[in-house]
């Protein structure tokens, strides 16, 4: 299954196919665009950039299992997709690599990535109840705190009364906590040490 790692190619292909099925000649920075926009983004840019900040994961930027940003991924359950939706990819700011039913009439399951991390979300009803806590190491926990405390207003997530907490002062570090609408959490941590522990931003 192609991601939006594989964008190049889905232009090139996008490209092809039109030329052979309607005689449209696409360039391809067209056609790029086109690919990002498919995926949610602005633009070609905003685009590159995400899949260059994910490059570090190998260095000759192959990626490894499908999509996946890393090798350990946490399965969430969730009871509304489109709340989901709206706290991942839009007030997180995750990225949707796939979802859907599992088969027809059955259950949503769906990975979303942003940086390192990478969540499987779904439906099924044997996965284990919600109340999961993830630990996310980061850096620029400040700059996160303040993107999602601008969207908390703006991306019906909770009531506008509930705000985003300030990072705490931990021994290890600098601690955020923010709780999904199913009870999951997630524990954003900035260690005092950033530069020894090269962290990428989340």
């Amino acid at each position: 299954m192609r991601t939006f790692r594989d964008a190049k190619a889905m232009a090139k292909t996008l490209r092809a196919e039109l030329l052979e099925r309607t005689q449209v000649e696409l360039g391809h920075s067209e056609a790029l665009e086109i690919v990002s926009r498919m995926f949610g983004h602005d633009n070609w840019n905003i685009m590159a950039a995400k899949i260059d900040e994910l490059s570090h994961i190998h260095g000759d930027g192959s990626y490894g299992p499908e999509s996946a940003a890393s090798l350990t991924i946490p399965v969430l359950r969730i009871f509304d997709v489109e709340q989901a939706k709206r706290f991942y990819l839009d007030f997180l700011g995750c990225t949707l690599d796939f979802g859907g039913p599992v088969h027809e009439g059955g259950a949503y399951y769906g990975q979303v990535t942003r940086s390192t991390t990478t969540l499987h979300l779904t439906e099924t009803p044997y996965i284990s109840s919600p109340g999961t806590t993830i630990g996310i190491w980061t850096s620029g926990l400040d700059d996160l705190h303040e993107e999602l405390n601008k969207k908390r207003l703006a991306i019906e997530v909770w009531s506008p009364a509930v705000w985003v907490p300030q990072p705490e002062e931990m021994p290890w570090g600098r601690v955020m906590t923010v709780t999904d609408p199913f009870g999951n959490s997630f524990r954003f941590t900035e260690p005092h040490d950033t530069e020894k522990q090269r962290l990428a931003r989340w």
